[in-house]
């Protein structure tokens, strides 16, 4: 059994990101220059003002490149985990899957999201108006990862009740 499933990204959205950074980090160096001349009446706060809006520059700017940023295709098999992204690929066995959860916010919401932390690497899965679909990949998944053995016993005490 395998299941696929593609994650759109708009590419608008990674540059408006990048766009907003470099903005962000151009008032930052802006009051910087303003710093060193001496023109400001409260340097230490322009100080603290400059270097918060340049580094949350300098993060969206970066993170605008980061692979979950691209279109992403997740491929489920009884192998593992493939994750096609613009950077190559990443093969995950189930061994190397720490743990699956999936978050319903609320019933009547048209979305789920599934959190996967394979080895380093944390994915965030989104699926829109498909509610089975995510079952069906949180239970295969669910079904072929370690658990440890609290979940285990706490899982088969669930079930004597």
């Amino acid at each position: 059994m395998t299941f696929t499933y593609d994650v759109k990204k708009r590419k608008a959205n990674r540059i408006s990101y990048r766009i907003l950074g470099l903005i962000f980090t151009t008032i930052a160096l802006l009051q910087c220059i303003t710093l060193f001349k001496n023109l400001t009446k409260h340097p230490m706060l322009t100080m603290i003002f400059a270097v918060m809006l340049g580094s949350y520059g300098l993060y969206l700017f970066i993170m605008s490149f980061r692979r979950q940023a691209y279109d992403i295709t997740y491929k489920f098999s009884e192998e593992g985990m493939l994750v096609k992204h613009r950077y190559g690929e990443s093969m995950y066995t189930f061994d190397d899957i720490e743990f699956i959860t999936m978050v319903i916010p609320d019933e009547s919401l048209i979305y789920y999201i599934l959190n996967i932390k394979a080895k380093k690497d944390i994915y965030t899965i989104p699926f829109t108006n498909k509610r089975e679909f995510c079952e069906k990949v949180y239970d295969f998944v669910n079904e072929r990862i370690k658990h440890d053995e609290d979940d285990v016993i706490y899982i088969k005490d669930k079930k004597e009740d």
